[in-house]
């Protein structure tokens, strides 16, 4: 929940639609919802089946919503399931009309190759070629098997747009009515009459089939999210006083302890009570390597627990675990939609109706140009050709099933784009911004050296740690886990505050302390000496009552990957450091690196004007970070790619998460980028060309109807068959 305009309450819901059939479907779904009151934004994905909806409770229910949705022609149910489970039902529903359809259309299509390879009359049966037998099985096909078609054209037409069902009714209509009307009027005529009831059963076979393909290589594309969603395990064991006892993950609460035995897979977040093990976590993180676990340390669901056993402290709710994040930050993925999907989705809003006034033109064209006694029948023949040539699914199918198949994969290799956008862009930018501590050095500072002017190392240790213990900053961490490996008693802080970028402070047992760098403490009226320190070390200054009282010195290692990814990324834009750290350390770190363009002493407001100054100047930026300094730099950034060690507030603020903290999954982060958007280029020109050149054969009469409504199946698939290249691609590169 959130708080909208004027303080109402917004609520974020998800639900699962089915029925829809194309590009225009969805964006006629998301325009309805738009309109309605109460309801702030809609997004649907026909990829996942789902609308993603803002909407204010108290102006518009769910119930309200969904009865919409149905009133479209299309189903809807605010009970979310894997959505897998949905194509499959889907999947399940095309096959049982195509068979029935194929077995309505053999006789049809017995009869029409018996027509076309001249063959005698006695190897087809005389009642297949009876045009009253054919009429009553086109009958049976229209209106039996094609009424989804209908039921869907006429809501369309209704809310006065159109989509792929209008074609296949409209065409389908036309050839019957066209035959019905010949066979009636020429009952008594003993001439042969040209009938389309063959063409009726090619058409619905064979988009039927084409449906159920699509459907079934959609359940492919899915299968990435399909396995995080199967890691998502049902039962734990959980510890009682009186023993051990079964429950579903659902009833687990905070602060449970459940135990995980050898081999079996661990279903919360949470922490380890006793016990240890080696765990795989490569379905989370991408690294195959095993990972030791200890008391103390975290563990996920998700992961699988190899050799040992564990006894762990739930700490997370099951919506709330990192895989649960995962998958909802996946699936919201799918909503985002990337530039050039909004301008498809426009193309597609007005493709149905363009080809409906292309196939009137084609009608109109052949009547005047024909001169012959079946100048009507060509007319008709060719405008119905222009109607089943047209395909709209393949120009809607074209972005969505990349990305979607993108998100999965990149995900199951340790990199989380938040949104298909996210995917555009990032191959676009041509400035990278690197922070320091936690990106290009390992985020694990170690405190090397302390200096007390006054009271002792034991007094300014304990000063400090009282502080730092309420901060989540790398460099404070290491003056925390210092004092505790030395046995410092830690004493009370009142009023404390930290300052982003520079420093923190509050009152330990009456006294003022301010521990950060040498500027913010200058700023404070308060004069450190200044001190030469070794390249690539942080010095942190400790002050009490206003008086320097100590400094300590930190280290923090460069990331064996650093400079290897840096050239890397070069080869892709400019690099920069940007950092909080002083010059002499930063400089130090850049160099080790490789990285010769460096902006140091930076506060998070200097950060984010760098990166406005260079959007101003026309640059894409990509910055990477990892504290709370930097997720106003992330948030700003074209694309914010945030380290997944890091601060909640990095991984909230940025557009990529690299939740394995691996520096080397920016370069897979790129490849994705880069691989994807090719992908969708070639699928959108497919679908383009094949529009833009098949169209204008079938008015010009170069295409069969027949061939026709082969070619609008064959079209979607083609376009989804590519889609699905691109993840062996990725491990090809990789």
């Amino acid at each position: 929940m959130s708080k909208g305009w004027g303080g109402s309450i917004v609520k974020l819901d998800q639900i699962h639609v089915s029925g829809m059939t194309c590009a225009a479907c969805a964006a006629r779904i998301e325009k309805v919802l738009r309109k309605m009151d109460g309801v702030q934004s809609a997004r649907v994905s026909l990829a996942l089946s789902r609308a993603t909806i803002h909407y204010e409770p108290k102006r518009v229910g769910m119930n309200t919503i969904l009865e919409r949705i149905e009133k479209l022609g299309y189903g809807a149910s605010d009970k979310l399931s894997n959505p897998h489970t949905g194509i499959e039902a889907e999947s399940g529903a095309y096959r049982i009309r195509f068979i029935i359809a194929a077995c309505l259309s053999l006789p049809l299509l017995w009869a029409m190759v018996a027509h076309i390879a001249d063959l005698p009359m006695g190897w087809t049966p005389a009642l297949l070629m009876d045009p009253v037998i054919q009429w009553v099985l086109a009958t049976l096909l229209q209106f039996g098997v094609g009424y989804p078609f209908y039921y869907g054209a006429y809501q369309a037409m209704i809310h006065r747009t159109a989509n792929m069902d209008t074609l296949v009714a409209l065409s389908t209509s036309v050839a019957y009515f066209y035959s019905h009307y010949t066979l009636f009027q020429s009952r008594h005529d003993l001439t042969h009459t040209m009938l389309y009831f063959d063409t009726i059963a090619m058409v619905m076979t064979t988009v039927l089939l084409g449906k159920w393909l699509e459907t079934v290589a959609k359940g492919r594309a899915l299968k990435q999210l399909s396995a995080l969603y199967e890691l998502q395990v049902k039962s734990v064991r959980v510890i009682r006083d009186h023993g051990e006892e079964w429950l579903t993950t659902d009833q687990v609460q905070t602060g449970d302890r459940i135990r995980v035995n050898n081999g079996e897979w661990i279903s919360v977040d949470g922490f380890v009570h006793s016990g240890t093990a080696d765990a795989d976590e490569s379905m989370l993180t991408g690294e195959s390597a095993a990972v030791a676990k200890n008391a103390g340390d975290r563990v996920y669901a998700g992961t699988r627990c190899l050799i040992g056993s564990l006894n762990i402290v739930v700490d997370k709710q099951p919506e709330e675990t990192r895989l649960s994040q995962m998958i909802g930050l996946i699936e919201s993925a799918q909503q985002g939609k990337p530039e050039i999907q909004r301008v498809v989705d426009r193309i597609a809003a007005i493709f149905v109706p363009m080809m409906i006034a292309f196939a009137a033109l084609t009608y109109a064209g052949w009547q005047i140009l024909s001169h012959g006694h079946d100048a009507s029948e060509t007319a008709m023949r060719h405008a119905l050709s222009v109607l089943l040539i047209a395909c709209p699914c393949a120009l809607g199918l074209a972005t969505p099933v990349s990305i979607l198949i993108a998100t999965g994969s990149s995900a199951r290799r340790g990199i989380l784009f938040k949104e298909g956008s996210s995917l555009e862009r990032l191959r676009q930018t041509d400035v990278i911004l690197m922070d320091k501590t936690g990106t290009l050095t390992e985020g694990w500072p170690q405190l090397k050296e302390i200096h007390a002017y006054r009271g002792g190392s034991a007094y300014v240790l304990s000063r400090a740690a009282a502080l730092a213990v309420r901060s989540a900053h790398p460099l404070a961490q290491a003056i925390v886990r210092a004092a505790r490996n030395r046995g410092t008693l830690l004493p009370e802080v009142q009023q404390f505050h930290e300052w982003a970028g520079k420093g923190m402070d509050g009152h330990v047992e009456g006294n003022r302390v301010n521990v950060g760098n040498r500027k913010w403490l200058l700023e404070q009226g308060i004069h450190p000496d200044r001190h030469e320190d070794q390249p690539g070390h942080t010095r942190l200054y400790i002050a009490v009552n206003g008086e320097c009282v100590g400094s300590f010195v930190l280290n923090d290692k460069l990331r064996q990957d650093a400079r290897k990814v840096v050239q890397e990324l070069k080869k892709k834009a400019d690099v920069w450091m940007v950092t909080g750290d002083e010059e002499p350390s930063a400089a130090a770190v850049a160099a080790a690196a490789g990285i010769h363009q460096v902006r140091a002493g930076m506060l998070p407001e200097d950060k984010l004007a760098f990166i406005q100054e260079l959007q101003g100047c026309g640059r894409k930026v990509a910055m990477i970070g990892d504290g709370i300094n930097d997720a106003a730099a992330l948030a700003a950034a074209d694309v914010g790619l945030a380290m997944g060690g890091g601060t909640d507030a990095a991984k909230q603020a940025g557009d990529v998460v690299l939740i394995g903290n691996r520096l080397s999954s920016l370069i897979g982060a790129y490849t994705w980028s880069r691989l994807t958007m090719r992908n969708v280029h070639q699928n959108l020109l497919f679908a383009l060309l094949y529009n833009a050149i098949t169209v204008p054969l079938a008015a010009l009469g170069y295409l069969d109807p027949r061939i026709a409504c082969i070619g609008m199946a064959a079209s979607s698939l083609l376009v989804v068959g590519n889609a699905l290249r691109l993840q062996h691609q990725a491990e090809k590169t990789e």
